[in-house]
C-alpha cells in the first residue's frame, strides 16, 4: 500500500495530520543571525507538482537533522511546524514557512522510482550578466573555481566588512570575480579555498550580479551554493575542464584577470545597445542599460566637485586632504579629498534624459582632475566650464547607465519635457574628442 501525502499548496497553519513527499532542493550551511547568536540553517523543500517551501532548522536541532535532508534526495515529512512568513524574508513563493525541530518526522523515499525528480536548473550564463547588474533580481550561477584571493577587510556604509574574492569561469572562458560576505567566508569559503588545486565546480543560488569589474557576482543572506554538485550541468562542466585544462592553467598563471575595472568591461553587443525611447520598456529587472548617445552640459554653473571621504566617496565638510573618522565607512584615518560630480544630458535621436557623472567618469568627459577642479573655482568665482574646455558635442559616446528613482519618476523623453534621471557607470571616451588642459 503506498503512503499517503498531501501537496505543499494545501499545507497551511491549520493542516492537521499531514505528510508530505519533497525534495530538498537547495540547502545552506548553519550560520548565525546578524542581529542574534542564534543558530539556524534554512533550505528549500520542493514536491512532484513543483511548489515549494522554506524550511529551517535551529540550534540543537541541526545536529540531529546533519545526517538527513540530504540534497537532491527524496523524503516524507511530517509534524513540522507551519508558521506564515514576512514577503522580505521570503526564499520560496509561498506564504508559509516550516521550522523543523525535534517533533518532525523525516524519513527517506527508498524506492527509486518514488522520488522526485530534480529539475534543470536554470543558471544564467556570465555573458549574460549585463541583464542583471544591480538589480533586485536574484540569479543560479554555476562555474569552476580557478582562484582565490586572501580574505580582507573593507570600508561599507554599515562599518568594516570582511570579503574573500574567488575567481570563476564558465564555459565561454569568461572570468568573473565573486565576492563573499562575512559568515560565507568561514563556511562555504573556507571549504571552497580547500579544494582549489582541484578546481571545485560551484552551483550558486539566490546570489546578485554587480556592475564592479564590468560584472560579478555577490553573496546575499539567502544565498547558498552546492560544491560539486551532483547533477547534469555540473557533470558537463566537469568534462569540460578535463578538456581545457590548459587553458584553465594560463588563465591562472597569467593572471590576465586581474586590473582595473575598466580592462574588465566587456562591450555590449549590438541588440543590447537601446535608444532613449527604449528605457520605458525595459523590464523590472533590468536597472542597467547601454545607451549611444552625444553629452551636453545644460547648466554650466554647477560647482562640479565636492568634498568627500576618500574611501567610501561620502560627503564631508572636513578641509581638504585632512583625516578624520567616518562615520559612513568607519574608516580611522580617512581622507577628505575632491570627487568630480557632473550632471549632463544625454541625448539621441529619439530624445534625452539626465545623468550624473562621478568620479573618474566625469573627469574622463571634461579632461580634468577634481582637484584642478577645486583649485579653480571657489564660493565667490565659480567655475564657468565654457572657458576652459572645448568639448566635441558631436561625438557619440557608449555608456551604461543604473536607473535611479525608477517608480518615483514618470518616464518621458524630449528635450523640452520632463526628463528621466540616472546615475552614469561606465563612460567609454572615443579617442577623437578635443579638449584643453586649464
Amino acid at each position: 500500500m503506498s503512503r499517503q501525502y498531501i501537496p505543499l499548496k494545501d499545507i497551511t497553519i491549520g493542516t492537521k495530520g499531514w505528510t508530505a513527499k519533497v525534495i530538498v532542493e537547495a540547502k545552506g550551511m548553519p550560520r548565525s543571525s546578524q542581529c542574534s547568536p542564534v543558530k539556524y540553517q534554512r533550505m528549500i523543500l520542493r514536491d512532484s507538482a513543483g511548489t515549494k517551501v522554506q524550511a529551517t532548522i535551529f540550534e540543537s536541532d541541526i545536529d540531529k537533522f546533519s545526517d538527513v535532508l540530504t540534497l537532491y534526495r527524496t523524503y516524507y515529512i511530517s509534524n513540522a511546524v507551519v508558521k506564515t512568513i514576512l514577503p522580505q524574508h521570503r526564499i520560496a513563493n509561498n506564504d508559509f514557512q516550516w521550522h523543523i525541530n525535534s517533533k518532525t518526522v523525516v524519513e527517506e523515499v527508498t524506492e527509486e522510482y518514488s522520488s522526485i525528480s530534480v529539475l534543470p536548473h536554470n543558471f544564467v550564463p556570465f555573458s549574460e550578466f549585463s541583464k542583471y547588474m544591480n538589480s533586485d533580481v536574484y540569479v543560479d550561477v554555476i562555474g569552476v573555481v580557478i582562484d582565490a584571493h586572501l580574505t580582507r577587510e573593507i570600508p561599507t556604509v554599515n562599518g568594516p566588512q570582511k570579503i574573500q574574492e574567488l575567481l570563476l569561469v564558465d564555459q565561454q572562458l569568461i572570468p568573473k570575480i565573486f565576492t563573499m560576505w562575512d559568515q560565507f567566508i568561514d563556511n562555504e569559503c573556507a571549504a571552497i579555498v580547500k579544494n582549489i588545486k582541484t578546481k571545485p565546480i560551484i552551483a550558486a543560488y539566490r546570489i546578485r550580479i554587480v556592475s564592479f569589474n564590468g560584472g560579478s557576482m555577490s553573496t546575499k543572506g539567502s544565498s547558498t551554493f552546492v560544491i560539486n554538485p551532483d547533477i547534469p550541468e555540473a557533470t558537463r562542466l566537469k568534462s569540460w575542464c578535463v578538456d581545457n585544462k590548459a587553458e584553465l592553467e594560463q588563465l591562472t598563471l597569467k593572471k590576465s584577470y586581474v586590473g582595473s575595472s575598466s580592462s574588465a568591461i566587456r562591450a555590449p553587443a549590438p541588440h543590447e545597445i537601446i535608444e532613449v525611447k527604449d528605457i520605458q520598456c525595459l523590464e523590472e529587472k533590468q536597472t542597467t542599460f547601454w545607451l549611444q548617445a552625444k553629452i551636453s552640459i545644460p547648466h554650466l554653473n554647477q560647482k562640479y566637485w565636492y568634498m568627500a571621504c576618500n574611501k567610501c566617496y561620502r560627503r564631508t565638510n572636513i578641509d581638504y586632504k585632512q583625516t578624520f573618522d567616518c562615520v559612513h565607512c568607519a574608516e580611522k584615518q580617512a581622507r577628505a579629498m575632491p570627487r568630480c560630480l557632473l550632471e549632463v544630458q544625454l541625448s539621441d535621436k529619439t530624445g534625452a534624459l539626465i545623468a550624473t557623472l562621478f568620479g573618474e567618469n566625469a573627469e574622463k568627459f571634461i579632461c580634468c582632475s577634481a582637484e584642478t577642479l577645486m583649485q579653480n573655482s571657489t564660493e565667490k568665482h565659480p567655475l564657468q566650464l565654457s572657458s576652459m574646455w572645448q568639448l566635441n558635442l558631436l561625438i557619440n559616446f557608449l555608456m551604461q547607465l543604473i536607473q535611479i528613482f525608477k517608480r518615483q519618476i514618470q518616464w518621458r523623453y524630449s528635450p523640452t519635457t520632463e526628463m528621466k534621471t540616472a546615475k552614469l557607470s561606465t563612460l567609454i571616451i572615443n579617442s577623437k574628442m578635443k579638449c584643453n588642459s586649464l
